[in-house]
């Protein structure tokens, strides 16, 4: 069984979602960042970086951070998602997530969404940042069904949640086409669904 360590967040729905899609038996342990219990002793033994999220494959006894590692883990073990002819490109555009959607979206929702008025420059600077990667999604999705390719993967999987606070970006989701067409055909999947609500089942999938 795997054990999930996790919050509601974009990262946290990432491994709901995939474990959903793999269809895996999965626990969830609810870490509150609100309460700071990312830095208990016993959680950063598994989480270095007092991150979530985090699994337990309680199968091995092996516990895996950073949610790219994850996925990538969870797609090996299962077979699914990440096939072997198209790692290359998987893995590029799963970087690309981790290492700028993820992060630039993020800093945009802690002065757009959170903190707006507290500085003109990190809400400009990330607005403009946000909106760039829109335009490059959009860009990519013209030309090719899903990120990496034909296939849904993991890259898809991961970069989905970010997209998913659409609403909290002000940028407009319907003016990018192609972003729509590829957000809205993943939300319509049951294990997308099931994985979003895997801690509020009222939850519901913004609409475009």
């Amino acid at each position: 069984m795997i054990e999930l360590f996790t919050a509601d967040t974009p990262n946290g729905k990432k491994i709901s979602i995939m474990l959903e899609e793999i269809g895996y038996e999965y626990k969830v342990t609810k870490i509150d960042l609100g309460n700071n219990d990312q830095f208990k002793p016993e959680f950063v033994k598994i989480s270095p970086f007092s991150k979530i999220p985090v699994i337990t494959d309680h199968d091995n006894k092996e516990s895996i951070f950073e949610s790219g590692a994850i996925l990538m883990y969870l797609g090996e073990k299962s077979g699914k998602f990440y096939d072997e002819q198209d790692r290359l490109k998987i893995n590029q555009w799963l970087m690309a997530q981790m290492g700028t959607i993820g992060p630039m979206i993020g800093q945009h929702h802690q002065f757009h969404h959170y903190n707006p008025g507290k500085s003109e420059f990190g809400e400009e600077r990330y607005f403009k940042i946000t909106k760039r990667i829109y335009q490059e999604l959009d860009y990519r999705l013209e030309r090719s069904k899903f990120l990496a390719g034909e296939n849904y993967t993991i890259a898809d999987i991961a970069t989905w949640p970010w997209i998913a606070r659409h609403n909290w970006h002000d940028i407009g989701l319907n003016n990018y086409k192609n972003l729509k067409r590829w957000y809205v055909d993943i939300s319509l999947r049951e294990a997308v669904i099931k994985g979003f609500q895997f801690m509020n089942k009222d939850e519901l999938i913004p609409q475009p």
